[in-house]
């Protein structure tokens, strides 16, 4: 049974195998759905706490930008109520109160991704942790943006309780509220913090009026596609040698005939220091 699972990984039928727990038979195989993704596929994953208005704000980037919107949590309902074999399995472990392994989240989001034949996609509440976003980028590719929306807790919960008077939610109750604003704080908020260190998330907050939020959101959006614009368009070249070889002399020169915008680390570490802002001020204290 597991050289099966091995065999359809590598004969391409398979995008993952997740070994069964201990004492249990059954091993998962997440299939493999024909085709690549579009190869200027670009990803927006959307963040926050429960009741950060996260639905409302993809309903406005999809009608703005014409993203293909897409849930991990719709996705696992949709494989549940197929009936697939995949779906079955997935169904017995969330009746046991068990969380469906990454790997088979993950791999049916690619498959809507091939699916849709789209290049742009924003991918609604997930990853949730941080293992989940490295396996992301490992199994289809890395996001180019994260919005992440914040909101203070009470309310977040005003807004949730006000919801459950009419969405059937059984989720949308005090004491099931608070355990799920404990697992966003302890899980998905690093998340958060790796993607602004990597510089790729914006903290929106989702306190105003949602025509409020949605103007952060563009702005945000927006900032993002002319950053990668003018990435993609760039010609870099670095220039290297020891001191006293004279790279500032050759520097000059190269701007001169050519236009290059010449930048120094050295320099621009220097005036983020002048500055006085948090950023130079950290830098001051470790230099």
């Amino acid at each position: 049974e597991v050289f099966e699972a091995v065999q359809a990984v590598v004969e391409g039928k398979a995008i993952a195998t997740i070994a069964p727990p201990p004492n249990e038979d059954v091993q998962m195989v997440v299939p493999l759905t024909p085709g690549e993704l579009h190869p200027d596929a670009s990803i927006v994953f959307v963040l926050g706490g429960p009741g950060s208005g996260k639905g409302t704000q993809c309903e406005r980037i999809v009608a703005k930008y014409g993203h293909t919107h897409l849930s991990a949590g719709d996705l696992l309902r949709d494989e549940v109520k197929s009936g697939s074999e995949l779906g079955q399995q997935c169904e017995a472990i969330m009746k046991e109160g068990k969380l469906v392994p990454m790997e088979v989240i993950i791999g049916l989001l690619r498959a809507a991704m091939v699916r849709s034949g789209a290049s742009k996609f924003l991918i609604d509440g997930f990853p949730r942790a941080l293992d989940q976003a490295e396996m992301f980028e490992h199994m289809v590719k890395p996001a180019e943006l994260v919005l992440a929306f914040d909101c203070p807790e009470d309310v977040m919960e005003a807004r949730l309780l006000k919801r459950g008077e009419t969405s059937g939610r059984s989720d949308d109750n005090a004491a099931t509220i608070r355990k799920r604003f404990d697992t966003f704080v302890s899980q998905s908020l690093p998340v958060i913090t790796h993607y602004e260190q990597l510089g790729k998330c914006h903290r929106i907050s989702a306190v105003p009026p949602p025509e409020q939020v949605f103007e952060a959101v563009q702005a945000a959006i927006e900032r993002s596609e002319a950053e990668a614009k003018l990435l993609d368009a760039a010609e870099v070249v670095f220039v290297l040698g020891g001191p006293g070889s004279g790279k500032g002399t050759q520097c000059e020169r190269i701007v001169a005939k050519y236009g290059h915008t010449h930048l120094s680390a050295g320099d621009l570490l220097r005036d983020e220091v002048k500055s006085g802002s948090q950023v130079g001020q950290q830098c001051e204290a470790i230099m």
